[in-house]
């Protein structure tokens, strides 16, 4: 039985959640940025959606985001890998969660490649936060015995 009275797994929850936490902000801010783009394109401007914040700012606000939960879930995977070998002897295990966050992370690394590479912005980045927020819900209900 793993322990729970680990400085690691500590770490672990609180890193996880903390990344979660600016993963969904970065959601919110790539759905609000296809809304208000969709809704410049069609020229149907809703007034509770002239109070929204410009496209750039959206854009901003979903990279900053990213690249804010980014580390900390970096961190997390290396603090539950610690957490497991402390408990089990080894810092891997082939299970459904810990392969989904292993695909996670490599999502939101390509994200804020493609980001920081080719200058890829906008409507792309938005839709790819999406799919990654997408992974994050399958995670997290992976395994689950409820």
């Amino acid at each position: 039985m793993p322990s729970i009275d680990n400085f690691y797994l500590s770490l672990h929850l609180l890193s996880i959640h903390l990344s979660y936490f600016a993963f969904f902000s970065a959601f919110i801010a790539a759905i609000a940025y296809l809304i208000q783009d969709a809704s410049l394109k069609s020229r149907k401007l809703h007034p509770l959606l002239m109070r929204m914040p410009d496209l750039s700012f959206l854009d901003k606000w979903n990279y900053s985001s990213i690249g804010l939960g980014f580390p900390v879930l970096t961190m997390a995977i290396i603090s539950g890998s610690l957490w497991l070998n402390d408990t089990t002897g080894s810092f891997w295990q082939w299970n459904p969660r810990a392969l989904y966050s292993l695909v996670l992370w490599l999502t939101y690394a390509v994200i804020l490649h493609v980001r920081l590479s080719s200058k890829i912005r906008g409507r792309k980045v938005a839709f790819l936060s999406i799919v990654a927020f997408l992974i994050i819900i399958f995670t997290f209900f992976s395994n689950c015995n409820f």
